[in-house]
């Protein structure tokens, strides 16, 4: 959709870069080396680049890989596509991430590219050994035509392979088209394992899928992806893994909305294996508005099942849930699971309301989201509004190893880990609305609260806290499930060293999570009852 003169914008652009560029063909990456790309240059993909078997490719913080729209070497689009056995460590930081973009976005300027600007190139496509749901356990990637190139396979038995690192990754105006109905996502993960770390990654304006996983076993945590043109999350052939701390916004100019914040899908068919159940923790999806197109939710389907907690679904014309086929068997199995879920403000809460099932562990209520916008005018913040929002209580605790309890819903407290190195920030869409903080422990105004006295305790628990100036104070314990199961109202209490005892002889075993509610936020504590 990029109307501008592109030769024009190419001068413009070599006036202003200080950067040496240079030019990487699929035959400057070979097998078996390593290479690196540092900050000092910048790199322009021309056509499909494949880093094949026993290729390391590192990249240095601050790096941008631009991709040319066509190949000059006749293929469709340009890619970097990571083949199995090879891997790329792409490793930037909040204050110098790498950027994947196209040839012509001035970095140096917010106003050339916007959020409706895709297709300028392809994307980065990496694949693995894990298993996935396909026939032979094993499948070439969409999105890249595949006959005779054996590059393209992913999939196998090692759900421990390791593709490499990418942390702090913002990938931009992607999505070009290949042929009718095929786009390529903004990050395609083909049977990737978990040895693969993923943390901190954005797509940004991608015409396609903001983020695919085809099955494999890898995990994701702070993933964010914004206006895409199809699904922001799409999981298809029995992924086994987890994304903690996601989030997604649509558009809401009519003809560029987006499709579903989480499309879902299991196996190629019914009775292949694996059947797997993946999970997300701490996701906030955001619509394109009520009134704006028809953006969905969740739509399950293909045998998908998955367990979604601590999720907030909001402004969504369309439908919160659709769960299709033989889906529908596996949420009635209690395989899909929803733990601690909010949906507000939609359309329809489940799409196809006809079906005989019923979709438990989601509340109605209104979330208290700081602030929605879809404009470059520094009004997105979507972190809870204050300190009274919903969000910062009802948590489930999850019992994965490697996954955050948190005692919080969606994917923010205080933390808006979206500042510093997205394009959302850089294209000022971020503001700082919100008033409300969580801690665990301490605060950053000096509130502390100390750990129960006895820990583990059975009959009384006391917990010592320190104030720093005179505030009211509200205690409130959940239990593993989220569910409030004590609330106490302390009243104006004074700066300084202070307690409050927990009568806790009427509940049963477990973790559950103390919350001391300030003026200024809420700090929390673990502790566990064990009789």
């Amino acid at each position: 959709m990029i109307t501008k003169l592109y030769t024009f914008l190419f001068f413009t652009f070599l006036s202003i870069s200080s950067f040496a560029q240079i030019t990487i063909t699929d035959s400057d990456l070979q097998g078996g080396q390593t290479y690196t790309w540092t900050s000092d240059n910048e790199y322009l993909l021309d056509g499909y680049v494949y880093l094949e078997a026993g290729g390391v490719l590192n990249i240095e913080p601050g790096t941008v890989v631009r991709g040319k729209v066509t190949g000059s070497n006749g293929d469709a689009t340009t890619a970097l596509i990571i083949a199995r056995d090879a891997q790329i460590n792409a490793v930037g930081t909040a204050d110098d991430p790498i950027i994947f973009t196209g040839e012509f976005d001035d970095l140096s300027i917010t106003l050339d590219f916007t959020a409706t600007d895709n297709k300028t190139w392809g994307g980065l496509i990496i694949l693995g050994n894990g298993p996935v749901g396909e026939d032979g356990g094993e499948e070439a990637i969409e999105g890249i035509t595949s006959e005779n190139e054996p590059r393209v396979l992913y999939g196998g038995n090692d759900a421990s392979d390791n593709s490499g690192t990418l942390k702090y990754v913002s990938i931009r105006h992607g999505g070009n088209t290949i042929a009718a109905d095929n786009e390529i996502n903004g990050l395609t993960l083909g049977g990737v394992g978990n040895g693969t770390e993923i943390d901190y990654i954005e797509v940004f304006a991608n015409s396609d899928d903001g983020i695919e996983i085809f099955g494999g076993t890898v995990n994701i945590t702070h993933a964010a992806v914004a206006f895409q043109g199809d699904d922001a999350f799409d999981v298809d052939e029995s992924w086994d893994g987890y994304i903690q701390y996601a989030f997604s916004v649509q558009q809401d100019i009519s003809g560029e909305i987006g499709d579903n914040a989480v499309e879902y899908d299991g196996s190629e068919r019914v009775d292949l294996q694996p059947k797997t159940v993946g999970r997300i923790y701490n996701g906030t999806f955001i619509g394109s508005g009520v009134g704006a197109g028809t953006s969905n939710g969740l739509r399950l389907k293909q045998d998908g099942a998955v367990q979604m907690w601590n999720c907030v679904w909001t402004e969504m014309q369309g439908g919160v849930f659709r769960v299709q086929d033989s889906s529908i068997d596996r949420l009635i199995a209690g395989e899909t699971v929803f733990a601690n879920n909010i949906a507000f403000d939609y359309g329809s809460f489940e799409i196809d309301p006809d079906n005989a099932f019923e979709i438990t562990g989601v509340e109605n209520i209104d979330p208290q989201i700081a602030s929605i916008s879809r404009m470059p005018n520094n009004q997105l913040d979507p972190r809870p509004a204050t300190s009274a929002s919903p969000l910062l209580s009802g948590a489930a605790v999850p019992t994965e190893s490697g996954v955050d309890v948190t005692s919080y819903r969606g994917a923010f407290s205080d933390n808006l880990w979206l500042e510093g190195w997205t394009a959302l920030d850089a294209y000022d869409y971020l503001g700082d609305i919100s008033t409300s903080t969580v801690d665990f422990a301490q605060n950053q105004e000096g509130v502390v609260l100390s750990t129960a006295i006895p820990n583990p305790a059975s009959g009384e628990a006391r917990f010592d806290y320190s104030l720093p100036y005179a505030t009211p104070v509200n205690i409130q314990v959940t239990d593993l499930n989220g569910r409030i199961v004590s609330v106490v109202n302390l009243g104006q209490i004074g700066a300084g060293e202070n307690y409050f005892q927990l009568n806790v002889s009427d509940l049963s075993n477990g973790l559950y999570i103390v919350s001391l509610q300030t003026k200024d936020g809420i700090v929390t504590q673990k502790f566990t009852i064990q009789k």
